[in-house]
């Protein structure tokens, strides 16, 4: 194995489903710029996140760790022990790691910028404590703002800025979550960096996440409605919905799917000059590209929306491409089960360093193969996720989500999966007869239902929980969440 130190670009975008990927047979032409990275890389099948919701997710991509030892979850928003982090374990070895973030997850707040010697937030240079937004306007700034805006009915500002758009192409494909401005931080860093030191980078989109609302003309693309659907997609209210006091008709599921498709285009594009600005700088061959995403999406299957409160298929699977012929063949799709948690040790073993976690129910590299039976997906309990909704809404009661205060953890092989669920309501599914989990099968308690429930027990054990320190900041401070909530985000 050569040991060279490449580049390492690695890629993750919220909350992408495989399923609506062209490059993985979706029949809309969604990311042919992903594919074409593709043909001279390799595509994994069966890729897994480790959770279900962004912060979770991304700690595992980034530690190879599962939520469980790591530590981030839904009670405590905070990577406590930055050291795990591949950033924090290249800066030892000369690298130079920058981290560019579009979601406010990932920052200092979280600790999961720990490692990066910069790190940046749409585009912008990170302070200390918050995203770019915050540093421009302060609180009281935020308020007046989002004040103003909503002095505008939300259907009459999409149509102004459609008609607006509709002129200024240009200017409409620069107005998005982030996609944009990270493009032009990257290809200044680029420019700018040394290229006798390999660099880290690590980039998390904010699109494909909703509100689905892609830019002009991206928007246009697949939607088949008229402006005025537009609008009313922009309503798509996940809050309301789980707590049974709204319904989504076969209609406006199928436009958040046709405004969901227009998001992966529109980052497909980006991505493709992304890459166009490594071959621009002479450093596309000696670069290490990995493109994944932290979870899925659902619409509508068993009636979930967004990602929450599951772990079925379309949002655990999720897409993985990889590009460095000097370790992986390229124009290959392998079918074997790998999980984003793989991804830390893949690198390490690639890169010949010793992973402390080799041995320990982790990440698992597979560099030569992945030697995985089964991927493993958790999530805890969401009441605290909860409780900041109900703090927004005032007619919505604990008591419409009590049905989803539960831990979850899945066990998926290729043949089938369990879900294991705290409140005793468990499910288990054949997966060749059954790919959409329609027919639990866990009631028969048939031998194979015995056996994964043994295993998944075994699995367990082999975990060690992450201690939580009163001496460490447990997620968001007060005044970051009401600016969380001006931006939307809570």
């Amino acid at each position: 194995m050569n040991h060279q130190k490449p580049n390492i670009l690695l890629i993750s975008i919220d909350s992408l489903r495989a399923d609506h990927l062209s490059l993985y047979d979706y029949p809309c032409e969604t990311t042919p710029y992903l594919s074409h990275l593709a043909q001279s890389g390799i595509v994994f099948e069966n890729a897994f996140a480790a959770s279900n919701w962004t912060g979770a997710a991304v700690a595992s991509l980034i530690t190879g760790l599962y939520p469980t030892t790591h530590g981030y979850n839904n009670h405590y928003y905070y990577l406590l022990d930055g050291r795990d982090s591949l950033a924090s374990i290249l800066a030892e070895r000369n690298y130079y790691t920058i981290c560019f973030s579009n979601n406010l997850y990932i920052s200092s707040q979280t600790g999961l910028t720990q490692g990066f010697i910069k790190s940046f937030y749409r585009g912008s240079p990170e302070a200390p404590s918050i995203g770019r937004e915050s540093a421009i306007l302060p609180l009281n700034g935020f308020r007046l703002w989002a004040g103003m805006k909503n002095l505008v009915p939300p259907c009459s500002k999409h149509l102004l800025k459609n008609v607006l758009d509709s002129f200024d192409h240009g200017r409409a494909l620069r107005r998005d979550d982030g996609a944009y401005a990270t493009e032009v931080a990257f290809g200044r860093f680029l420019q700018q960096h040394a290229t006798a030191q390999p660099f880290f980078a690590y980039i998390h989109y904010q699109e494909p996440h909703s509100v689905y609302c892609p830019p002009y003309p991206f928007r246009r693309r697949f939607f088949s409605g008229s402006w005025i659907d537009e609008c009313q997609a922009l309503s798509f209210d996940h809050m309301r919905y789980f707590a049974g006091k709204t319904e989504f008709s076969e209609t406006q599921v199928n436009r958040y799917k046709e405004l969901y498709d227009g998001e992966i285009a529109y980052l497909d594009w980006r991505l493709g000059r992304l890459f166009d600005l490594l071959k621009s700088t002479n450093q596309y061959d000696n670069t290490l590209i990995v493109v994944t995403a932290d979870h899925g999406e659902m619409f509508g299957e068993h009636g979930y929306f967004w990602h929450a409160f599951c772990l079925y298929e379309p949002l655990m699977r999720v897409p993985l491409v990889i590009r460095y012929p000097e370790w992986f063949s390229p124009e290959c799709r392998r079918a074997e089960i790998v999980q984003t948690n793989d991804i830390v040790p893949t690198i390490l073993e690639g890169l010949g360093v010793d992973w402390q976690y080799k041995n320990e129910g982790q990440g698992t590299s597979f560099l030569n193969g992945s030697s995985r039976t089964a991927a493993f997906c958790e999530t805890d309990n969401p009441e605290m996720m909860i409780d900041r909704w109900l703090n927004r809404n005032n007619d919505l009661k604990r008591i419409d989500f009590q049905h989803y205060f539960r831990d979850l953890t899945a066990m998926r092989t290729k043949e089938d999966k369990l879900i294991e669920a705290s409140d005793g309501l468990h499910e288990f599914y054949q997966l060749s007869p059954d790919p959409q989990e329609s027919q639990n099968l866990f009631d028969l308690q048939s031998e194979v239902v015995k056996k994964r429930m043994a295993e998944l027990v075994k699995w367990r054990e082999t975990l060690k929980p992450h201690p939580v320190s009163s001496n460490h900041q447990s997620g968001f401070d007060k005044t970051t969440w009401e600016k969380m909530r001006a931006l939307g985000y809570a």
